[in-house]
């Protein structure tokens, strides 16, 4: 390496640059580095060769039943980042350091995404009115939990499930967002009931 400094180091940076040379390898050739994309022959980036890339990723098993559903993309998107444990709940918002103070405005405890889809009174009212409706197995303290009972249904069972689980989840999602951000609350315990079965209509 012959790399030359603006001012001379101190003892501490001649130890923290000695360090560095040991952990970074020494180059084996004179010629300047290259940025290659291993997905395409030529090495070079190109939008298609991502796509290909993209649309041949297997799918996880237990999906497969969702991405056959009849649902609109959208939420089978928002399904995939409630799996994935991603939704913007108001405790990750505030993590990113985003507007509110990460707080049910009805509960007034932490929004987590169990939370809104679970233990704020306004999911467990629509968890009361589905589970009259379709059975006592249709009630679960979280989502892990609830997966494990419902979700090994297989074939037309298995994709009316995933309709029905996603129409409730989004229901409580745009529900509980309507609360946050545009601060309109329901004025019956009904209203996501019947919300939820305008979703299974359309």
């Amino acid at each position: 390496w012959n790399i030359a400094f603006r001012r001379s180091f101190g003892p501490d940076e001649v130890r923290e640059w000695t360090n560095l040379r040991e952990v970074v390898p020494l180059p084996l050739s004179p010629d300047p580095d290259t940025v290659s994309w291993s997905l395409s022959p030529s090495g070079e980036f190109s939008v298609s060769s991502a796509y290909q890339a993209l649309c041949h990723m297997p799918v996880l098993q237990r999906l497969s039943p969702l991405c056959k559903a009849p649902l609109p993309l959208k939420i089978k998107i928002f399904v995939w980042q409630l799996l994935r444990d991603r939704l913007p709940s108001g405790t990750e918002v505030l993590k990113r350091h985003g507007p509110g103070n990460g707080l049910c405005p009805l509960c007034h405890v932490p929004e987590t995404g169990t939370h809104i889809l679970f233990s704020c009174v306004a999911a467990q009212a629509l968890w009361c009115f589905v589970r009259e409706a379709l059975g006592p197995e249709w009630e679960a303290q979280d989502l892990a939990e609830f997966l494990q009972v419902r979700a090994t249904q297989v074939g037309r069972k298995c994709r009316l499930f995933w309709l029905i689980f996603a129409a409730m989840m989004w229901t409580l999602w745009t529900t509980g967002n309507k609360m946050v951000i545009e601060r309109l609350f329901s004025q019956r315990a009904s209203d996501s009931f019947f919300k939820f079965l305008a979703f299974l209509q359309h």
